[in-house]
Order: C-alpha cells, then sequence, then structure tokens
C-alpha cells in the first residue's frame, strides 16, 4: 500500500515555496526569448534538474528537503553532463523553474496516493465514496465546486462541479462520468461503450444531485 500522502506541513511548506518557484521560473525564461542560446542552455539545465529530483522521491517531501540545497543540487547537475552548463544562466531561476515543474507532479502524485488510500480504507459494500470535495455546495458564481465520487468495487466515478454561467450571476451545474483505475489513481473521462465524454448540465444543486443519483443507478 502507497503512503497516504503528505504530512501537513510538507503540503504546507511546499505551497508557500511555489510563490517562489513559479517567480523564479517566469525569470528564468523571461530574457531568453530573443537569445535562442540561453533559451536552450536553460531548458536543458531545467530538464536535467527536475529529472534529478523525481529520481530524490515520489510526492512532496523530497522536493521541499531538496529546496534547501537548491544551489549546489544545480552545481552536481551541472557536473553530471558535459552537455550542460550554467555559464551565463540565473541559477536560482533554473532552480526555481525546475522545482515548480516538479511540484505539478508531486501534487498529482499526492492526489493519487490520497485516493488510493481512501480507497483502500473503504469498508466491503460501503457504496459509493467522495474521494475529493471543495468548494461551496449549493452553486456561487465565484467558488467553483468539485466533487469526486467513486465506487470501491468497479471504480466508476461521477466528476460534480459548477462553473459561472455567462452573465457571472448564476451557477452552470455538471455531473460527469468517468471511471477511476484502482492501480494507480487515475481519473478517466467516460465509461467503455458510453460513446466517450458526456456532460449532463443542471440550473441548481438540486437538479444536479437528481442527476447523480440516477447515474449510480444506472
Amino acid at each position: 500500500m502507497r503512503d497516504p500522502g503528505p504530512a501537513p506541513d510538507a503540503r504546507q511548506a511546499a505551497s508557500e515555496l511555489l510563490r517562489l518557484w513559479t517567480a523564479a521560473a517566469e525569470r528564468a525564461f523571461a530574457g531568453s526569448a530573443h537569445q535562442p542560446d540561453i533559451y536552450l542552455r536553460t531548458t536543458r539545465l531545467v530538464g536535467a534538474v527536475a529529472q534529478r529530483l523525481r529520481e530524490s522521491g515520489r510526492g512532496l517531501e523530497p522536493l521541499v528537503e531538496a529546496w534547501a540545497e537548491h544551489r549546489e543540487l544545480v552545481r552536481r547537475v551541472v557536473e553530471s553532463s558535459e552537455l550542460l552548463t550554467s555559464d551565463g544562466l540565473d541559477v536560482e531561476a533554473v532552480a526555481g523553474a525546475a522545482f515548480a515543474m516538479r511540484y505539478r507532479e508531486a501534487l498529482e502524485e499526492v492526489t493519487l496516493d490520497d485516493r488510493l488510500a481512501a480507497l483502500a480504507q473503504a469498508a466491503p459494500g460501503a457504496g459509493w465514496l467522495v474521494l475529493e470535495e471543495s468548494g461551496y455546495r449549493p452553486g456561487d458564481p465565484f467558488v467553483p465546486y468539485r466533487r469526486l465520487e467513486v465506487d470501491p468495487a468497479t471504480g466508476r466515478a461521477l466528476l460534480v462541479t459548477t462553473r459561472p454561467d455567462e452573465t457571472f450571476t448564476a451557477c452552470v451545474h455538471t455531473v460527469e462520468r468517468g471511471r477511476i483505475d484502482l492501480e494507480t489513481g487515475r481519473l478517466a473521462s467516460g465509461e467503455p461503450g458510453d460513446g466517450g465524454h458526456v456532460l449532463h448540465e443542471a440550473a441548481s444543486a438540486e437538479e444536479r444531485e437528481v442527476w447523480v443519483t440516477r447515474l449510480k443507478d444506472s
């Protein structure tokens, strides 16, 4: 069984560092659009550092821990290949860009691990399980709602969401059928044989939940 996810302090630390990493990533490529050589060397080095971060471990904890020595990390990566160089590059920005890239991947890994942990803990025959829920359930044009439910026995899933309508005065409520891979935790849209992506829309939370019940029973 995989770990249930990172400790709360790792999530918080990574979230706080993300602002720094994102700003650094923007800086890394900001001035290279008209300098092909700089752009190529920056892209190559960022990719190599990101790969080294992947090798350090799954999830957010290794990423947060690695930031403490990020400049040394870049130096070691540069020394690992004659194709890499940091000459003329902003090492801090290169590191930030690589960490921002790896953060998105690690966050997805955490999400998948959390899903699998919740599925593993589900009691046999318990029926549909809410894996993820965030936002304002009744619906608010400015507060998106998202809920992922799954049948642990089959992997059948329902993704329930809201979005603002064209006037931003009301919500469009949606229910989408999908399937959770019970081995990886990944969510795929649609179900085998249903013709692909099917999105049911409703004008209210009440109507939306009628669709939820109908699709669970179908």
